[in-house]
């Protein structure tokens, strides 16, 4: 009997679909890393209490909570460039109305906006990266990564030349003028909804939690929660932190700029080492650094060692997250992969959302210590019962095994056909 294998070599089509993808995420996540480098300025400017920037944090991860719930699940259902087109004109319009703001409500609304649309978008370019090449899903999600992290730190680099140009609603301005190009572009060159499912789902299945009845889907969804935890203090107080150590307003953007590019060089690469040595074991490998590194933050005594140190937990960063978002594509029924990435964010935002919450009142009140050494230990807590769960869709060297793959690697050929 003959078999038909898929090529070893990227089709042409995969590749644009890939490229335009990176594009459009690259100009998404440029918008939501602005904020990082000048929510000090943000604070300063509108008389923001230390616990205020705590609720736009909240907004923004309460907003991508629901935006997962709701929306994720229709990528699955051959929507998947409307999303994106929407999310990029949503996050377009936050932007602008953070340049406009003038009060709480005005900034909390906006960063709620933003949290829907980087939520949504995250959820669908993800399944279409682990969809349009099953042999590189890992790699894929790498370059994937890649953009999104290149995005993420030309937004605070952009907003720091900016702000002394224009002050500090020009970069605002300008990072919302990306997103809408990049809108444009997507419309025009993105691959086209395919509105080919016929998937007749209930509210449980369209918000995606049925899927957490699957010990191994649940397992890999607390590993994105593990990775992800992090991000709540940094999204609220990573640049007061690095402010009240001394740092100027230059130097965090910079800090975001260095941590970013371990990530942008590597994932690449990492996505490649998750293929090849399989989700679960790069996941190790990744906690392995990040959760030690993460509790070191509160212990640093100068902010010229904090951003070193990000630089070395970004290089862990870049193998963390090919290897959680591999990890529920290869458990994940094929036509519920955007509900599956949906899931893992969904999760991911909450912890995250929660932390960057209460994180500004901790550091207030309980100091930088003991703030991030308990989110360390929450993250390898979450990391040991993630892969406890998975390990059943695992063999021993971290391979998906082949009777758990819900990808069809090898299509067989009838027989009727080699007559």
């Amino acid at each position: 009997m003959n078999s038909q294998t898929i090529s070893s070599t990227p089709t042409p089509q995969t590749r644009s679909v890939l490229s335009t993808l990176m594009l459009a995420s690259a100009a998404i996540n440029a918008g939501n890393g602005v904020l990082f480098a000048l929510v000090a300025e943000l604070q300063k400017v509108h008389g923001l209490s230390t616990a205020q920037l705590g609720w736009m944090s909240g907004a923004f991860f309460l907003a991508s909570l629901l935006g997962l719930i709701t929306l994720a699940h229709l990528a699955d259902r051959g929507h998947a460039k409307s999303l994106l087109v929407a999310a990029l004109g949503c996050s377009a319009g936050s932007l602008l109305w953070i340049a406009v703001a003038d009060s709480l409500w005005e900034l909390v609304a906006a960063r709620a906006i933003e949290g829907l649309s980087f939520a949504v978008f995250a959820a669908s370019a993800r399944a279409i990266a682990s969809r349009i090449d099953p042999e590189r899903i890992g790699a894929n999600l790498g370059k994937l990564s890649a953009a999104d992290i290149g995005g993420f730190v030309l937004g605070p680099v952009v907003g720091t030349a900016l702000v002394h140009l224009g002050g500090l609603s020009t970069p605002f301005f300008a990072l919302s003028g990306l997103a809408a190009v990049a809108c444009v572009l997507y419309l025009w060159f993105g691959p086209p909804d395919s509105h080919e499912s016929k998937l007749e789902l209930s509210w449980v299945q369209m918000s995606g939690f049925d899927l957490l009845r699957q010990r191994r889907i649940f397992g890999a969804a607390l590993l994105a929660l593990a990775l992800f935890l992090p991000v709540g203090i940094y999204d609220s107080l990573w640049s007061k932190y690095l402010s009240d150590l001394g740092a100027s307003r230059d130097f965090v953007g910079t800090s975001l700029t260095l941590y970013g590019l371990p990530i942008v060089l590597l994932a690449a690469f990492s996505g490649r080492l998750v293929d090849r040595i399989g989700a679960p074991r790069g996941m190790k490998l990744a906690m392995a650094g990040i959760a030690p590194i993460t509790a070191l933050y509160g212990l640093l005594p100068t902010y010229w060692l904090v951003a070193g140190v990000a630089m070395l937990e970004a290089v862990f960063n870049s193998l963390g997250g090919p290897a959680s978002q591999t990890a529920m594509t290869k458990v994940c029924p094929p036509d519920r992969i955007a509900a599956g990435q949906g899931l893992s964010a969904v999760l991911a935002m909450s912890g995250a959302g929660i932390v960057g919450s209460l994180a500004p009142a901790i550091y207030a009140s309980q100091g930088s210590g003991r703030l991030f050494g308990g989110v360390a230990i929450l993250c390898l807590l979450l990391c040991a019962l993630g892969l406890h769960l998975y390990r059943d869709a695992s063999g021993e060297d971290g391979s998906v095994n082949p009777s758990n793959t819900r990808f069809k690697l090898v299509a067989k050929v009838p027989e009727s056909a080699t007559n």
